[in-house]
């Protein structure tokens, strides 16, 4: 349905802004609320059948994120990003 490929494609924005701000040593504490729902939608729709280590599927790993860190933090970790 459209509602899934408008929240993928949220992820995807979300996520490679994530990736800008890690990779210019800027805050990655972005807008928590968004991250959380975010988050919640991927962890439905991301399964291990699209996993991979090889640089093939689309996420890598699950990286381990601490609990208090900021919610963008854990949405990357849960997509393979590392921190």
């Amino acid at each position: 349905p459209g509602s899934f490929v408008a929240d993928l494609a949220a992820v995807d924005v979300f996520t490679h802004g994530w990736d800008l701000a890690k990779a210019t040593g800027q805050s990655t504490d972005l807008d928590p609320e968004l991250a959380a729902t975010l988050l919640a939608g991927a962890r439905m729709a991301v399964g291990e059948q699209m996993r991979g280590d090889d640089g093939v599927m689309p996420f890598g790993p699950v990286v381990g994120v601490e609990g208090s860190e900021p919610m963008a933090d854990q949405l990357a970790g849960f997509l393979g990003r590392q921190l």
